[in-house]
């Protein structure tokens, strides 16, 4: 009995651990009609945080500005917090100077914008949300 109890706590630890050492997923919404849903999907590397989007339905060709704001997506900062690679052909891939940790601790948002000359539009977004453990 005691063996299993102690196995049973082992096995919620390390689920904790893959829990605090895994990806965070976020789901972009399409706003303003665009149809562009996608996903983000942040993973901790250390002191940095990895940032990749998909958004596989957007126009081919096109350049669309991401950031991480402060916020949620019905009511955002409007000064990015991070600025993101470009989403082009539907990907992105940045490395944010900052742990996941320090992402998590705030309200926070993905948002695509519809291009560098119409950065008003926004073209989809997604709430960051996920538990610190400690």
């Amino acid at each position: 009995m005691r063996k299993s109890i102690v196995l049973l706590l082992a096995g919620l630890f390390a689920g904790h651990a893959l829990a605090l050492n895994g990806a965070i997923s976020v789901k972009l919404e399409a706003q303003n009609n665009s149809g562009q849903n996608g996903i983000a999907r942040l993973t901790p590397e250390g002191d940095t945080t990895r940032v990749e989007i998909e958004i596989p339905n957007m126009p081919a060709g096109v350049s669309q500005p991401a950031h991480v704001h402060l916020g949620r997506c019905g009511k955002l900062n409007k000064a990015p917090k991070w600025r993101l690679e470009d989403v082009k052909d539907g990907r992105s891939l940045t490395v944010v100077p900052v742990p996941l940790d320090v992402i998590l601790k705030d309200k926070s948002a993905i948002n695509v914008h519809k291009s560098a000359a119409e950065m008003q539009r926004y073209v989809s977004c997604g709430n960051i949300a996920g538990a610190i453990q400690r």
